[in-house]
């Protein structure tokens, strides 16, 4: 009886353990989703509050000029982009994700500029397709000098996956910590050359016109997975006097080039790492992916 009695209050102590495992598991995921809601209330009053400032210009008796109408109207477009795709990404909460509460303190702190979130659309995350099941999280990355890291994020700070340029996969939040406040790896002389050569870069005009991007990209394996009219500064509109379009190539489904441009005008052709600076270097970016 002894023996009967002492397995069955183990096996009860047993249980109650692995009941308060779940329990914790649920608190954990319910603080994740109480901060991704009050992240998401937010993002969505600061675009009710573009849309009524909106609304009370286009009632007022002076309404702004064309080109204040377009610089609203395209923040407004990224702010109701970012709210999508962040509730997308926050569903997707699990116990299993990795908790990284200081994860926005110790990318400022150590001087991560973000990446556009355009140019990480269709990255998926660094795990085999096999065992990913689903696509989790919204992905958003940062760089610092020739460095990069990509985080896919199921709350504010719940991390899915992560991706470090020079790491490769993150399975942790003490390897997404290494990453994040490790020491630059270039020297301070060599860094300083990165970023002049970078900013030069952004003062370059693209030499060759949307048609000649276009036809370049569709004569070899390249797929426009979106194809629209544009304004003049690259933003989608179905009237517009500009073209825009979005590409892929099979051999690197996450890679992608975004390019615009208006007439014989010289085009305007980005990715994540920033913009191709001439026709060169297009066919250089390009040529690496075929």
């Amino acid at each position: 009886m002894t023996d009967d009695h002492s397995i069955t209050v183990d096996a009860l102590r047993a249980e109650l353990v692995r009941e308060r495992v779940r329990a914790d598991s649920f608190e954990a995921i319910n603080r994740v989703q109480a901060a991704s809601l009050a992240e998401l209330a937010k993002r969505a009053a600061n675009l009710r509050c573009q849309v009524a400032d909106l609304a009370d210009d286009a009632l007022s008796s002076k309404p702004m000029p064309i080109q204040g109408l377009r610089n609203v109207t395209g923040r407004m477009n990224g702010l109701a982009e970012s709210l999508s795709r962040s509730a997308h990404g926050y569903a997707g909460a699990r116990t299993t994700d990795m908790l990284y509460p200081t994860v926005d303190e110790d990318l400022r702190a150590h001087k991560w500029t973000p990446r556009p979130d355009r140019g990480l659309d269709g990255t998926l995350p660094p795990i085999p397709i096999t065992e990913m099941g689903e696509r989790r999280g919204y992905a958003r990355g940062w760089h610092r000098g020739p460095q990069w890291i990509t985080l896919w994020f199921t709350g504010p700070t719940a991390v899915a996956y992560g991706d470090s340029g020079d790491h490769g996969r993150l399975t942790s939040v003490d390897a997404m910590r290494a990453v994040i406040t490790s020491a630059r790896s270039l020297s301070a002389s060599a860094l300083a050359e990165w970023v002049t050569a970078r900013q030069e870069a952004h003062t370059v005009l693209f030499d060759a016109s949307y048609v000649r991007v276009f036809a370049h990209l569709q004569a070899g394996p390249w797929s426009a997975i979106d194809i629209d009219r544009c304004d003049e500064f690259g933003v989608r509109t179905p009237n517009g006097t500009g073209n825009t379009s979005v590409w892929t190539c099979p051999s690197d489904p996450g890679f992608r080039l975004y390019v615009w441009g208006i007439g014989n005008k010289p085009a305007h052709v980005r990715y994540w790492a920033g913009p191709v600076v001439d026709m060169a270097h297009l066919v250089q970016i390009t040529g690496q992916y075929r």
